[in-house]
């Protein structure tokens, strides 16, 4: 029997991340207990809190020529960089940060995919319902540099895994012009977004998945086949799309910030041969304000 040697990389991957959350958990839970029971839960200055909101631009599903705007809501909440509930990593907790480099893990929603998501060509495919995510990720940010990986465990839908691996960069404009560096990026302490001035944001990703993930958004089995009038297809588990994306801020004050976001994606591997896709190049952005206090 053939040994899918990807699958089962990813899997002794998330494995030992797994293990390293266990060994981390007792000690950053004994500091958070600590904390509470000195009445830091109720203390402004251990909360961080951004809101606010935009429109968001994105392909009706993956691998669609068509697209869609959806209304943008935008919170982030966070407590003595420990725990947190945000729109984009949902809830849950920085497990172990040490300087540069953090590990922590997170539950969050998606919603699946529907065959009205298509105007003809998911027609026969079924629905892939939505439900919860149990994520896990890894980050070590120096500060102009981001280094990021993440893993998502499935409970509904296709219940399989897939994950990123990326690389951020973050530039005051004014460093363009010769400014120091130290002088003008972010404070992190500071009260607010931080910015000194406008900046720029730059980076690179690749999506993987495991065969379960795979097979559901883009397999096509004996049942669908009959259905959609696409061939059957075989989805092996594999890099599935490579991106890179920018994004522009600007402060208004030291509080409101104003910022776009844009991406490309394509699709490559079993995604790209797969006959779901009508488009393997994936736009998406968007258009926001947020405060922060």
């Amino acid at each position: 029997m053939a040994v899918n040697y990807t699958a089962q990389r990813a899997r002794i991957t998330c494995a030992l991340s797994l293990l390293m959350l266990s060994s981390a958990l007792p000690a950053k839970a004994g500091n958070v207990y600590e904390t509470l029971m000195a009445g830091g839960f109720t203390e402004a200055s251990y909360w961080d809190i951004t809101l606010g909101g935009g429109l968001f631009f994105m392909p009706q599903y993956e691998g669609s020529d068509t697209y869609k705007a959806l209304p943008l809501p935008y919170f982030d909440i966070m407590w003595n960089d420990t725990l947190f509930l945000s729109t984009q990593k949902g809830l849950g907790a920085n497990l172990l940060s040490y300087d540069a480099f953090k590990l922590g893990a997170s539950i969050s929603y998606n919603q699946g995919r529907k065959e009205s998501d298509s105007r003809s060509e998911l027609k026969g495919m079924g629905n892939i319902s939505g439900g919860l995510n149990g994520n896990i990720f890894v980050e070590y940010d120096t500060g102009p540099v981001k280094l990021y990986s993440n893993a998502r465990r499935y409970f509904a839908g296709s219940k399989g895994w897939s994950g990123e691996l990326g690389i951020k960069t973050f530039v005051p404009l004014a460093m363009l012009g010769g400014a120091d560096a130290a002088s003008v990026r972010p404070d992190p302490n500071a009260v607010g977004h931080g910015l000194t001035g406008p900046a720029i944001s730059l980076g690179a990703s690749a999506e993987w998945a495991d065969g379960d993930y795979m097979q559901d958004y883009f397999g096509v089995n004996a049942a669908q086949s009959a259905a959609s009038g696409h061939g059957v297809y075989n989805a092996n588990a594999g890099f599935k799309a490579v991106a890179i994306e920018g994004g522009l801020y600007h402060p208004v004050g030291p509080n409101l910030l104003l910022g776009g976001t844009i991406k490309y994606k394509h699709l490559v591997g079993d995604a790209v041969e797969s006959p779901v896709p009508t488009n393997d190049n994936q736009m998406s952005g968007s258009i926001f304000a947020t405060y922060s206090f």
